[in-house]
């Protein structure tokens, strides 16, 4: 069989090196150099001219030809060489655009096109781009089939595949847990799912943006409300105000305000002081949908109860006092509050959060921070601070500097599709000393609570932080 291939630049080289020995080659080309280098390749036949001239081909054996090749720099000569080869009738023709613009003229002339550029960028696309797995072109470039990665904060995340309302794309299939779904209507996308979708090149960027943006989802993976206490006037300055802005900055539907029944109050005064706290607190939080929860007896003992029926999402308490009783007051704080199962934000007043910190590694419990964190800052148009911190070598016996590296890269990548500016910080030695000092003058710190419970004596990294710190800190589960 013979092929004839005008052009004697790369793309022909690596072509010669693969095609099988049953084909009889002839290359043409205007460079002589050009022409000297595909024959050191193997052995072929080479024409000296201009490809798109009829002498030329036909000087090349146009005529007994099975296959041509334009695969010259030059779109006008490829697609005349493709011109000319069509009037003999020949079947096996393919092009090779020199620029990816051109490729619609190539289309249009009925002769299959390959862009290098384009193949080249999808793979570059997929190296940059940490949500899309693989990416191709069919149907003779006009359609395209992607798969992206479902992400936590993903918009589609939670929808079930007749809602997307899709007309000129589909989602064809999905490998959730190493195991094939062919998808229908009532399919819902999770998280980490790898989907498939088939669609329109020319909606390529619609089908990119609706599954790699990303949508602040904080706290709805837990619930929809947030909770806190009113049972003195210092949770009505502290804890109270600070839920109100968590509410007004966040998906949250409505404040939950859990306090004691009035008309179980012995004390009078008492009593009176809890009805107009509340009156205050609907006044200061003009705008939230506020509910409120009586109950009987001290009001923290009733969360554990409430948060489940009522859809809770993040419950927000008084921070513990510092001073030399705090870490005995962090650890009780937070083995009181382990039961809960939620987000729980220990409130210091430092809200509204522009500036967001939160430990960068490379593990569960790290990424729900982050995730925190991420969509904390977004709702409120503030940066986060990354600390990935390297413990010394004499302590690990290696080097954890690439694995940190990583771990900060993973975050600016997740905390960019959300439009969040991420600070990143290297840093060596003890991790509580290292976020203390990057939470000084931030407005939050975002933690993983612990799987172990804290102890006096071991009360953890999050219990020597919430200690303390100056500054709000929220502790998400390490599995949320």
């Amino acid at each position: 069989m013979k092929a004839i291939v005008v052009g004697a630049g790369g793309t022909t080289r690596e072509l010669l090196r693969r095609l099988g020995e049953l084909w009889e080659i002839c290359v043409i080309d205007v460079d002589r150099t050009r022409l000297d280098e595909v024959a050191g390749v193997r052995a072929v036949e080479v024409v000296e001219g201009d490809g798109s001239s009829r002498v030329t081909l036909e000087r090349a054996g146009l005529a007994e030809a099975d296959a041509v090749v334009a695969a010259t720099n030059d779109d006008d000569v490829n697609l005349e060489v493709c011109r000319l080869a069509r009037t003999t009738g020949l079947i096996r023709l393919v092009a090779v655009a020199a620029r990816p613009e051109r490729a619609p003229d190539y289309r249009e002339a009925d002769v299959p096109v390959i862009s290098p550029h384009s193949l080249t960028a999808r793979r570059l696309e997929l190296s940059l781009e940490p949500r899309r797995v693989a990416s191709t072109a069919f149907a003779r470039g006009r359609a395209e089939a992607i798969e992206f990665r479902i992400a936590e904060d993903s918009p589609v995340r939670g929808i079930a595949l007749r809602d997307l309302h899709a007309e000129s794309w589909l989602v064809a299939a999905i490998l959730r847990e190493n195991r094939l779904i062919v998808p229908h209507g009532n399919t819902v996308l999770r998280t980490d799912d790898q989907v498939t979708v088939v669609g329109a090149a020319a909606d390529f960027p619609l089908i990119v943006r609706t599954f790699t943006a990303g949508a602040a989802r904080f706290p709805l993976d837990h619930g929809k409300r947030v909770a806190v206490v009113l049972d003195a006037r210092a949770d009505l300055e502290g804890p109270v105000a600070e839920a109100i802005n968590l509410t007004r900055n966040t998906q949250a539907s409505s404040l939950l305000v859990v306090h004691r029944r009035t008309d179980t109050i012995t004390d009078e005064t008492h009593a009176r002081d809890v009805a107009a706290m509340l009156d205050e607190a609907e006044e200061r939080a003009a705008g939230v949908e506020i509910n409120r929860r009586p109950v009987e007896g001290p009001p923290l003992r009733a969360l554990a109860s409430l948060t489940a029926e009522e859809s809770v999402g993040v419950v927000v308490l008084a921070a513990p006092a510092s001073g030399w009783l705090g870490r005995w007051r962090a650890v009780r704080a937070l083995r009181s509050s382990a039961e809960l199962g939620l987000p729980v934000l220990w409130s210091r007043g430092t809200h509204p959060y522009q500036q967001v910190v939160t430990p960068a590694r490379d593990t569960r419990a790290a990424a729900a921070a982050a995730r925190a964190a991420i969509d904390v800052a977004a709702y409120g148009k503030g940066e986060v601070t990354g600390a990935a911190v390297v413990a010394p070598m004499f302590l690990t016996g290696a080097d954890g500097r690439d694995d940190a590296l990583r771990s900060l890269t993973r975050l600016r990548e997740e905390a960019a599709v959300q439009g969040v500016p991420v600070h990143r910080k290297l840093r060596h030695g003890n991790p509580v000393r290292v976020l203390l000092e990057e939470s000084e003058g931030a407005n939050l710190l975002v933690l993983a609570r612990s799987p172990r419970p804290a102890t006096l004596l071991r009360p953890g990294t999050v219990g020597h932080l919430l200690a303390r710190v100056p500054v709000s800190v929220l502790v998400v589960p390490s599995g949320s």
